[in-house]
């Protein structure tokens, strides 16, 4: 049995590394534990989005301070992760557009709104009456694995010890009596112990019972022949982030819940069927009629680890167990956010900077996170 350090986080994806970066700035003693390496999960899989947009302001403030991490990532640590590109997000409800450019303005995001001549003159697209537009001039994307890496190998500057093993958390009795290196048939023991173990939770985690679904994520690439920024596009249901200056990456924004429980079992590197590509790619061809010359070149998939309002939980459902998990497709762009919680959890057994909505018994109280006007938060 092993004892010494102050945290415990059992997961090395971008949230666990950045946890643990942040934790050792503390001067905490750290140890992070994950059984395939650093972003040797779906951090590996995700695009990496940067941007301010949300239509929460509560999480609209976590991820303004996150996009500002990823900015600035190259003045600390010496290595560019982040490339800007924008962010249009396209929508027909011009109240509900208005109060989210409204609010993003007031924490500070660098937006403004765009009628449908200029979101013509952007895209080349295709616009009707009553659809507007919101441009983040600084949005962008990251390299998630140099980004994780980089982060993990400050941390472990700083002192911070990384094993690679499953992890097993010890609960009896609502207490937390270490986390069990399964392959090593060891115990550690620690003030705190983080759970930052995305889609593998409901395995790690099977006492809490927690309402985490894990749903298929599928991502098409094309060839666009010409470079665009990100694009929402919430009117026909899709998504573009720009790979270089002529392929693009897609997705739906609203994909059908298809569960796949086990990750263990599942390959990522399968593409997506031509069927589902091709409706993508026409619903892209709605907006841009240029899209009708772009090529399919294959894709991949992930699994997102899903609660019923799509956000976090942030929570210490049981003394020194934190949990940062049912992170639904949001973990990469708050994973500066999640840290710093986390840190002051830890530190001040509060979070400080950022309002925590994200406890678990908000399901069961049924206070789900939304919008304005009651709109889906992200």
């Amino acid at each position: 049995m092993r004892g010494g350090f102050d945290v415990v986080v059992v997961g090395a994806g971008s949230t666990g590394s950045t946890t643990a970066y942040y934790l050792a700035r503390e001067g905490f003693r750290v140890l992070v534990v994950d059984s395939r390496g650093v972003a040797q999960g779906m951090t590996a899989y995700s695009l990496g989005l940067v941007r301010s947009y949300y239509t929460n302001e509560d999480v609209a403030r976590m991820s303004h301070y996150s996009h500002e991490f990823f900015m600035n990532f190259s003045k600390e640590f010496g290595v560019n992760v982040f490339t800007k590109t924008g962010l249009l997000v396209i929508g027909n409800n011009e109240a509900n557009m208005r109060a989210i450019h409204d609010m993003l303005r007031k924490i500070g995001a660098r937006i403004r709104l765009m009628g449908g001549g200029e979101i013509r003159e952007l895209l080349d697209a295709e616009v009707l009456d009553g659809e507007l537009g919101i441009y983040e001039e600084d949005a962008g994307y990251a390299d998630t694995g140099l980004y994780t890496n980089t982060i993990m190998r400050r941390a472990m500057e700083l002192g911070v010890e990384f094993v690679i093993d499953d992890a097993r958390a010890l609960i009896k009795n609502n207490e937390v009596r270490g986390i069990e290196l399964v392959k090593s048939h060891d115990t550690i023991r620690a003030e705190h112990y983080v759970m930052a173990t995305g889609v593998w939770t409901p395995k790690v985690l099977p006492q809490l019972n927690l309402p985490i679904r894990n749903i298929i994520e599928r991502i098409v690439r094309v060839d666009t022949g010409r470079s665009l920024p990100n694009v929402f596009d919430y009117v026909n249901n899709f998504y573009i982030r720009p790979e270089g200056s002529s392929n693009a990456l897609m997705g739906l924004l609203y994909p059908p819940e298809d569960v796949w429980q086990d990750p263990d079992a599942f390959n990522p590197l399968t593409a997506p069927s031509l069927d589902y590509s091709l409706n993508l790619m026409e619903r892209a061809a709605k907006r841009f009629r240029w899209f009708e010359g772009a090529k399919l070149m294959g894709g991949w998939q992930g699994l997102y680890d899903v609660t019923p309002d799509w956000m976090p939980i942030i929570d210490e459902p049981i003394k020194k167990l934190i949990l940062c998990v049912g992170l639904s497709g949001h973990g990469f762009k708050l994973a500066p956010a999640f840290a710093l919680m986390i840190t002051e959890m830890i530190k001040y057994g509060e979070s400080r900077t950022f309002r925590n909505t994200f406890a678990l018994d908000r399901f069961r109280m049924g206070r789900l996170i939304r919008g304005v006007n009651e709109v889906a938060a992200f």
